[in-house]
Parts: C-alpha cells; structure tokens; sequence
C-alpha cells in the first residue's frame, strides 16, 4: 500500500499489478483479499498462455487526467475552499525540464480553455482555478507511471529504462491539466533527476482544439454539438431522469419549475462537485448521500448519451463523429508500428475520450471513468507467421472489443469490427456539414416543443443498444 502526505491530504491506494502485460487500475484507499489475490494470479497465468508464442510490439494509452478541482459547482449550495497552498502547484518530484509543442514542433496553441478558467470571475472559493490538476491528481499520475514502468519496461523490456524520445511518444489535449497529467506519468516512468539531465526537454505534443482527435469536438461539428446538446440541454427532461431531477432540485431548494428545457440542475454538474470533494476529503450535503447512486448513475447515462447519443437511430453517426478520428489514429498507428518505430504512445485525455471511445467499443459500463481511468491498445506479433494481434484493457482488465470472440484478436478482425467508426478528416467535415444535421435538428425541436417518449423510447434510455 502506498501512503503519501500531500500538503494536508492524506493519500493512500493500491498499486497492486498483475504479471504478463495488463495495467491494473488502482484504487484509492482499497486492498485485495486472499481470495482476490488468488483470482488475479489464475486470471494472471491465463494471460501468460495466451501469449505464449507473441512478442509485444507497441503500446497505446490512452488515459484520463488525474483529480481535479471541479469545473461544475452547484447551485443553492455552499462552496468549500480550493486555496491554491494546499491543492495547487507542482510536486517536486514531478518536476523536470518539459516543453509543450505543437504537433509540428513550433510553439504550443493557446488554450481558450485554459484562459477561460483563468478569469478572475471563474476563480473558486480560495483562489484555486477550475478543473486544474492538483497535488492529489499529481500524485496519482506518478504513481500511475511507476505502474507503467514496471509493466512495460522492467516485465516486459519493451522500451529503455532511460528516456528515449525514438521510443515513446507523449500527447496532450491542449489543456493544463492534461499537460500536467502527462508530465507527471512520465516523470514516474524515468524520475524526475534522470528526465533533468537529457540534453533537451521532454516534449508534450498537443495541437489546437478544433483540430483535436483526442476529445470530442462539438465546437466545430454542428452535426455532433446537435446530438451533444440534445443530451447536455435536455437530458433532465428524459423520461426517468426528469423525475429524479425534480427531487434533487426540491433537496437543493430550487422554486418548482416544470417547463421543459427550464430546470436549474444538471446531473452532471451535480456529480462533478460531488466527486471532486470526495476526492479532497471535503463533506458534500448529507441530504444528497441517500441519492448518490442515483446521481452517479443518472450523470453516467447522460454523458453516454451526449457522445454516443439517445436515439439509437443516431447512434453509429454519434460515435464517428465523437471518437472516429481517434480510433483512425488509433488503428493507423498499430497498422504502420514498424514504419513508426515507436514503442509507446501516451495520449492524455479526458472522461469524454473515454466515453465516447468505450462506447464505440462496446464495452462501457455505465460507470463514470475515475481519475486515471486509462484504455491500452497493445499490438502483438505472433512469432510464426508474424500476423499481428490487438488486445484491448480497460482499467486493467481484458476486454472483448465490439464483434470480437476474445480478447486477442487478430488486427484484420478488429478493424473489420470496430473500423467503419473510424473516420478521416475530409469524411468528418463532409458529414459535419451535411443535411443529415436538419434530420436530427428537427427531431430534436419535436422533442423541445414537449414530445413525450412512448414506453419503447423509455426503455431504450434504460438499456442503451449493445450494452
């Protein structure tokens, strides 16, 4: 069990990882039993069989930032004090020479993102900015590194225990927490003191957000900003959730108010405050604590729904536009690892990339991904007749990717699978700017003029298609 202090908050939480090539999630605060142990050691041996006969070729992580500040506070209820003392600024040991580049190696972007939360306006009780990445966050990225290097340097030799650009490439989204995120990965990867003596600064590849593939871009595709608006908008007024909206607006004392599109409360930024003082140890309002569960499951089905869509109509359309172009670069890069020579690709992300991404998969489960949730893609060639292989994991465990029979599947089989999802750049702008966006655009004026869904509809938003 590891243990740190982080400037009044206690930190504790397992880095148990199991052998052969799968990163284990780790858990803040938990400890496995006997029993477990046992489970993780066959499960363990299983995977070892499996790949006896592949040599791992190349590594995709693709991971979600670590604990932050919130971005979302709630309405008719107290702020608690984020000071920037405590929860803000860099621990030292993830501190070493770094440089956030373009994607062509020319300067970074500026960060709308970041400049909006910077607003003295946007500032949270005690100073601390919105969603910033914070010592807890930090720490849980190094330690998330120390796992990647057991994993993939030291069990499986698969890159050099010193840094080696040729060998690992770094990307962020172009926001400071995810920057961050990466930083700190890398430093417990290859330690701070070892990173501080290369000749250059590690680079963090990022590149403007209207052109990112590692989040959803539903500022510049009208077609996805539709579905996602329909979800974000008007997801309180679906039938299951707008019941247990109306009683968690009644707790926080909200005036009743039933015009559709007109409530007050979003589950999501309900959820959003709630995690982020249970991450930093701070009380959130008791009356809540009987319907956290609910509050969890109902932000879970609305952000699946903002980036895989409600209907299921649009639902292969939502997961092309939200996460097509990632999994393009995704399926590009296993495709051409020997061209690339690289070893291991980190993309630092956000819950919406995996959302979206788990989705398009077939493999969310409806349970929001915690900080430092992470998705690997690992390429294996079999030694014979060198025909390559994807194995997916989400959170440490194996997953069975959309059409696949198991979880190593061939590379042919999985893009044949999950492939048409993928998307390029002149199709994303063809379909963003289609008529397909009038469709949906009026389905969704019936549904704002009051449309209720039928007890089919109801059920659909219950059990989305797949899952």
């Amino acid at each position: 069990m590891f243990n740190r202090k982080v400037v009044g908050v206690s930190v504790g939480f397992s880095s148990c990882l199991a052998a052969g090539v799968g990163l284990n999630f780790f858990k803040k605060n938990s400890k496995l039993d006997n029993n477990e142990k046992g489970t993780q050691k066959t499960e363990a041996e299983k995977r070892k069989i499996l790949l006896d006969g592949y040599e791992l070729k190349q590594v995709q992580v693709i991971i979600r930032h670590g604990a932050r500040t919130p971005i979302h506070t709630m309405l008719n209820t107290e702020q608690v004090d984020y000071s920037n003392q405590m929860f803000i600024g860099d621990l030292p040991y993830t501190v070493y020479k770094y440089q956030a580049v373009n994607l062509d190696g020319g300067p970074r972007p500026i960060s709308t993102y970041d400049a909006h939360y910077s607003k003295p306006e946007r500032l949270l009780k005690g100073g601390a900015k919105r969603g910033w990445l914070t010592k807890l966050g930090q720490d849980q990225m190094y330690q998330i590194g120390r796992l990647l290097r057991k994993q993939y340097i030291q069990e499986a030799k698969m890159i050099d225990s010193e840094f080696n650009p040729t060998q690992i490439y770094i990307r962020s989204t172009n926001i400071g927490r995810t920057i961050a995120t990466a930083r700190c990965i890398v430093g417990g990867m290859f330690g701070y003191q070892n990173l501080n003596k290369l000749p250059e600064p590690v680079k963090i590849h990022v590149r403007q957000q209207s052109e990112d593939e590692l989040l959803p871009r539903t500022g510049v595709c009208r077609v996805l900003r539709q579905i996602n608006h329909y979800a974000m908008i008007h997801g309180g007024d679906l039938s299951g959730l707008r019941e247990n909206r109306l009683l968690i607006e009644d707790l926080l004392g909200f005036e009743p108010d039933g015009t559709p599109g007109k409530h007050k409360l979003n589950f999501i930024d309900v959820r959003d405050d709630i995690v982020a003082r249970e991450t930093h140890g701070y009380p959130y309002p008791e009356k809540l604590k009987p319907h956290r569960p609910m509050i969890e499951e109902n932000a879970s089905k609305v952000m699946y729904y903002a980036f895989c869509a409600h209907q299921e109509s649009e639902r292969e359309l939502a997961m092309k536009l939200s996460t097509g172009p990632l999994l393009k670069l995704l399926i590009d890069t296993a495709e051409n690892a020997e061209q690339l020579g690289t070893k291991m690709y980190l993309y630092s992300c956000h819950d919406s990339t995996l959302v979206g991404l788990l989705g398009t998969l077939d493999v969310y489960d409806f349970n929001w991904p915690p900080f430092g949730s992470h998705v690997i893609l690992e390429m294996y060639e079999n030694k014979e007749d060198k025909k390559k292989y994807v194995r997916v994991s989400y959170n440490g465990k194996d997953q069975i990717v959309r059409g696949c029979s198991s979880e190593l599947t061939s590379l042919e089989d999985f893009k044949k699978n999950v492939g048409h999802y993928a998307i390029d750049k002149k199709e994303y702008n063809e379909v963003c700017s289609s008529n397909i966006l009038e469709v949906i655009a009026k389905d969704v004026m019936a549904q704002e003029k009051g449309e209720i869904e039928d007890s089919e509809d109801k059920e659909r938003s219950d059990t989305p298609a797949g899952m």
